[in-house]
């Protein structure tokens, strides 16, 4: 319902939505880019919704709805390598669940943006960090204890799919249009010689359970040359998107900064 009234209001979430699935399938058929624009402000909602749930209930109930999972041996044998481990969480399906189902597996270092807010701060450190996952801020230091981690074999936790500031990215194609992308995740690899893996939990239709899912991601994201690497970062997103695409968040601004001279988005 909330997702629905989104979409009638024409809100600032819808406009978004609209604008960047244009952009991304420009071939699609227009009734069914609005059908996915509409299942993706559902979606948007549902993540919101659950996430008081996921936070304030027992670690053991939010993962017993967890009920599939595709690519755990691949997962356990790349968590056994002693050069680390990247996981890639991308903003897609029910993503809070993720940092608590890989704390269960084994010791794992996220970076997260604390907001600004203090109260909130404390709510997220604590609701994300207490089944044991090490929560490290975007900043240096943050970035210094997730090199630290790999280098102990240890597993890290990383956002793909964030506009990073201008100093910590490089414009790569995402969907064909360039996107300003994080070079840490290069860095890092080629740094560790670290394994790197996508992990998404999806949402299984009118059941309040999930299904989570670890793929490979591709070689070429520690290549020397950079545009290269960041490609395969953003080839990593597109594939977990290709999983299911009215779950992944359309609603977050991915192409507001352009190299100079390229088309300007979300104009309106």
């Amino acid at each position: 319902m909330v997702g629905r009234g989104a979409w009638l209001m024409n809100s600032r979430l819808r406009q978004v939505t609209e604008e960047n699935l244009a952009i991304c399938y420009p071939d699609m058929d227009s009734k069914q880019r609005e059908t996915l624009a509409k299942n993706s402000l559902k979606h948007l909602a549902m993540t919101a919704m659950e996430l008081a749930p996921i936070w304030q209930r027992p670690v053991t109930a939010v993962l017993n709805a967890v009920v599939e999972v595709e690519g755990y041996e691949d997962f356990k044998q790349a968590l056994s390598d002693d050069r680390g481990l990247i996981i890639l969480a991308p903003h897609f399906g029910s993503w809070e669940v993720i940092g608590l189902y890989l704390a269960q597996q084994a010791r794992i270092s996220i970076m997260y943006q604390p907001p600004e807010n203090q109260a909130m701060q404390q709510l997220m450190y604590k609701a994300r960090s207490r089944n044991g996952a090490s929560m490290v801020p975007t900043d240096t230091t943050g970035v210094k204890a997730l090199l630290q981690a790999l280098k102990k074999g240890e597993m890290i936790g990383v956002l793909p799919d964030q506009v990073p500031p201008l100093e910590g990215g490089g414009f790569a194609p995402f969907f064909g249009v360039p996107a300003l992308t994080t070079t840490l995740v290069k860095k890092l690899a080629k740094r560790t010689g670290a394994r790197v893996m996508t992990a998404s939990v999806i949402r299984l239709p009118h059941s309040g359970q999930f299904r989570m899912v670890f793929a490979a991601a591709p070689e070429a994201i520690a290549a020397d040359d950079e545009l290269e690497a960041l490609t395969a970062l953003n080839k990593s997103v597109e594939d977990t998107v290709a999983l299911a695409p009215e779950q992944y968040q359309w609603e977050y601004k991915r192409f507001k900064k352009q190299p100079d001279g390229e088309r300007k988005y979300y104009q309106k």
